[in-house]
């Protein structure tokens, strides 16, 4: 049965969907049957997966639920056999503002999961930065929640907001949940220095990994690729690298 891993933040500029697509890519790079569900309408995982022509997507599942089953929405990734994707598009927007009178609207994804789970070793959910109704969909259907947090001034003003959600929805105990830091640049010591002063509260739920500033990261974004196919020496691929080994033993 798939480990569900959610990635989510409300702030933008995080590394998030970067680290969605590498982590997906790299369990699949690995031979782990992984499925990347993008919930983000920016539909930046699809793009940066490199899938360019499909049917139907997250707007039409949500739409149409539960007549459409997600099964028929899973697109398989170009040039990655282990890899699979549900992908998105702008209408997921509007799709999702309908949403706010469904009733329990938050475990559309996770009842729909159940259906395709057994299928792979991995689920990892990218997600908008917002604290709607398609990130709680996210945060519903994980099994971990991971929080990228860049390396920059008020960097973890969304981590207590976001905490707030995960234990609403998941419950009080729910400590699932990990802190990425990311973007880290070496020659800014003193803003590290106060971002990790700032990350104190929560200094058990950091990673060991830490994801540097990377101008390849951004590159390969640019040219629909993951880091592992754009710049697999980099120290941005290096580093992922790194992280899907510590995911693996949490």
């Amino acid at each position: 049965m798939a480990k569900t891993l959610a990635i989510c933040t409300h702030k933008g500029g995080t590394g998030k969907t970067v680290t969605a697509l590498s982590l997906a890519t790299g369990f699949a790079d690995d031979g782990q049957r992984c499925l990347l569900v993008d919930l983000d309408p920016q539909a930046h995982s699809t793009i940066g997966i490199g899938l360019d022509a499909y049917k139907l997507s997250l707007k039409d599942f949500f739409e149409r639920h539960p007549g459409l089953p997600l099964r028929d929405v899973i697109q398989s990734a170009p040039e990655n056999p282990h890899l699979d994707i549900v992908p998105s598009d702008l209408r997921l927007a509007w799709t999702a503002e309908g949403l706010s009178g469904r009733p329990k609207k938050e475990e559309l994804l996770r009842r729909s999961l159940r259906d395709v789970e057994s299928d792979y070793d991995w689920i990892v959910i990218d997600t908008p930065p917002s604290l709607g109704v398609l990130t709680q969909n996210a945060l519903t259907a994980s099994d971990l929640v991971l929080i990228p947090a860049p390396a920059e001034a008020r960097a973890t003003n969304a981590i207590a907001d976001l905490l707030e959600l995960v234990h609403v929805l998941k419950g009080p105990g729910f400590d699932a949940y990990r802190i990425l830091l990311t973007r880290l640049d070496s020659r800014r010591s003193v803003t590290n220095q106060a971002v990790m002063k700032a990350l104190e509260p929560w200094k058990d739920k950091i990673l060991d990994t830490v994801i540097p500033e990377s101008e390849p990261l951004n590159q390969a974004q640019m040219a629909r690729k993951d880091i592992f196919r754009f710049a697999p020496d980099s120290t941005g691929a290096l580093a992922y690298r790194k992280l899907i080994k510590e995911i693996k033993t949490l």
